[in-house]
């Protein structure tokens, strides 16, 4: 359920904001550097979040000791937990992230020792902080540019709801705004809109803010002319990537490079953020199609109890699901218009804007990205306490395919003390190696089964794009 179809609004052209869903975070994240694209308010908004870092720059590089007034201060001030209220960045569960706390707090401050010491000794924009240390990376930027901005998230979100006549509700809202001097955040009741499906508070953002990821970061940086010396000795091969932690190296060594570059990324005539309209990544239109799909095509009504009765809605939500995919366009949704695929979590994600809906209708609870102890299960289909289900979906090309159903899927159901399983490879691909592993996946699957002492099924899904007819008429 989208924010729009909770409250009834009809989107006019004034309305820039962000239709986030409220049961999944979007793997979007606010750039900061868009705020300064944005302008007006915003552009205020980018000075008063560099300010606070400035104020954090001037602790840390006072601090005598990670004891001492000022270092304890700037942790404070560096704690950014994860905004749920926006429902963006990543996710383990739902609209509750990880988020930043108190755990990355002593990281960042760590983040701006090393570029004090680097010679950036003070911030012209956040981002730095990413590119020269690891474990710092577009969510915990976000988080901080959300905490700091909240009060003015907060009256956005404010104009939006009186604006559509939705209805505001007192609520606490955690780090609502900050006091410098006196390292403090508060926490303040504040009016907002109401999420329906878990009584949380929601927070809107401007569309024109978010992004993949931010605009300046540390591939982008390693990529560019600056660094060409870099790339050469190192006798790169066209595409061949380098760890974050190499490049944080070469970062450390070279901030005049990193502060320059940074420069020349502000004056650009082409900066823009996310294209909501081609949704390169597949984290925003993966809904509406495939919920359209599940309401045209009704399932036969049902009682779902046990584990055969849910394995069967499971076996006929897969079965529509190809369907859609196949035969219903659905492979439009996981392909760029540059012939380019869109990653692996956008098929995981139409399928769930299909299932979602189907099981729902059976009291049937389809949970995304579970923990189960040795990572997440991408979904977990369970009716009552008993009944459940376990979901892995794969690109069939993914170097880690085979390890998907040979380990990752009967690890999962061990954990959860699952009997059920099932096996979702999707193929994109027209190569040998495709059509090996088509035909080696059943034997595997009761080699797997076999070994495991488990129930487990699969389905092959074709989302290849269509060739032309032209090119169907040369071949004959």
């Amino acid at each position: 359920m989208r924010f729009s179809e909770a409250f009834g609004v009809d989107r006019a052209e004034a309305d820039d904001w962000f239709d986030s869903h409220l049961t999944i975070d979007t793997k979007l994240f606010i750039d900061p550097l868009l705020l300064l694209e944005a302008g007006g308010d915003w552009t205020a908004a980018h000075e008063e979040l560099i300010a606070h870092f400035v104020h954090c720059y001037r602790l840390v590089a006072k601090a005598t000791s990670p004891s001492s007034v000022s270092a304890k201060a700037a942790r404070r001030l560096l704690t950014f937990p994860e905004p749920f209220e926006l429902g963006l960045g990543y996710t383990s569960a739902g609209t509750r992230g990880s988020g930043s706390g108190d755990r990355f707090a002593a990281r960042m401050a760590d983040g701006i020792a090393v570029a004090i010491s680097a010679g950036l000794d003070h911030p012209e924009h956040i981002e730095e902080i990413g590119i020269l240390n690891e474990g710092i990376g577009a969510d915990r930027i976000s988080d901080a540019t959300a905490n700091v901005l909240k009060r003015h998230l907060i009256a956005y979100t404010q104009d939006v709801a009186r604006r559509h006549g939705i209805p505001l509700v007192a609520r606490k809202v955690r780090n609502a705004r900050v006091t410098l001097d006196a390292a403090r955040w508060h926490d303040d009741i504040v009016e907002l809109p109401i999420n329906p499906t878990n009584q949380q508070p929601i927070i809107l953002v401007p569309e024109q803010l978010l992004n993949g990821l931010p605009t300046l970061n540390a591939d982008d940086w390693f990529d560019s002319h600056f660094n060409d010396d870099i790339r050469l000795s190192l006798n790169l091969k066209v595409g061949e990537g380098v760890s974050k932690a190499s490049i944080v190296q070469f970062a450390r060594q070279h901030p005049d490079r990193v502060r320059d570059w940074a420069r020349t990324q502000t004056s650009r005539n082409d900066l823009a953020g996310y294209n909501f309209g081609s949704d390169p990544l597949g984290v925003v239109q993966w809904d509406k199609e495939a919920s359209r799909f599940a309401t045209e095509h009704p399932l036969a009504a049902r009682v779902v109890t046990t584990h055969d009765d849910l394995l069967e809605l499971v076996a006929e939500v897969v079965d529509r699901f190809q369907h859609f995919v196949e035969q219903q366009r659905g492979w439009s949704l996981l392909w760029n218009d540059d012939s380019s695929e869109k990653p692996e979590e956008a098929v995981q994600l139409l399928f769930l804007g299909l299932a979602q809906p189907y099981l729902r209708q059976f009291d049937v609870e389809l949970d995304r990205e579970v923990e189960l102890g040795r990572g997440p299960v991408d979904f977990k289909a369970s009716s009552g306490t008993t009944a459940r289900v376990l979901i892995e979906v794969k690109k069939l090309h993914n170097g880690k395919f085979w390890n998907g159903l040979n380990h990752q899927l009967p690890s999962y159901m061990t954990s959860d003390v699952a009997t059920h399983g099932w096996f979702i490879a999707v193929q994109y691909r027209t190569n040998r190696s495709a059509t090996d592993r088509l035909k080696t996946l059943p034997n595997q699957v009761a080699l797997v089964a076999g070994k495991t002492g488990k129930m487990l099924r699969y389905t092959a899904i074709d989302a290849r794009r269509p060739r032309s007819a032209s090119k169907i008429e040369d071949e004959v």
